[in-house]
C-alpha cells in the first residue's frame, strides 16, 4: 500500500521498524499483513522490507530483514487503532510461523 495524493491532511504519523530473523520471515509478513486494507481512508498504511542500519555479528550487512510500516492519519483514534490491530495482525502471524514454519 502507499501513500494516497488526495489531498488529505493526514497530521498524525508513526512509523514502526520489526527486525525479523531473516529476509524471508520479513517478506512473508509482509506479504501476510499487506492483504487486509484499512476499514477507512483516515488512515494511509505503508508496508516495506528495508535493510538495517545495524550490523550484526556474523550476519550480512547487507540483507533486508526489517519490516518498515508507516502509517498517517486524520486523527489521532484512527492512528491508535491502527497501529494496534497491526500489532495484533503481525502477533498472530509470528505465532503462525514459529508453530508451522515461514
Amino acid at each position: 500500500m502507499s501513500t494516497k495524493d488526495d489531498g488529505v491532511d493526514r497530521q498524525y504519523k508513526c512509523t514502526i521498524h520489526l527486525a525479523l530473523p531473516s529476509a524471508q520471515c520479513a517478506q512473508h509478513l509482509r506479504d501476510v499483513i499487506s492483504v487486509d486494507k484499512e476499514i477507512s481512508d483516515k488512515v494511509v498504511k505503508t508496508i516495506s522490507v528495508v535493510k538495517s542500519d545495524e550490523v550484526v555479528e556474523g550476519e550480512e550487512p547487507s540483507e533486508a530483514r526489517v519490516l518498515r510500516i508507516q502509517f498517517e492519519a486524520t486523527d489521532a483514534k484512527m492512528l491508535r487503532v491502527s497501529v494496534s490491530t497491526t500489532y495484533d495482525m503481525m502477533n498472530v502471524a509470528l505465532k503462525c510461523f514459529a508453530e508451522f514454519g515461514a
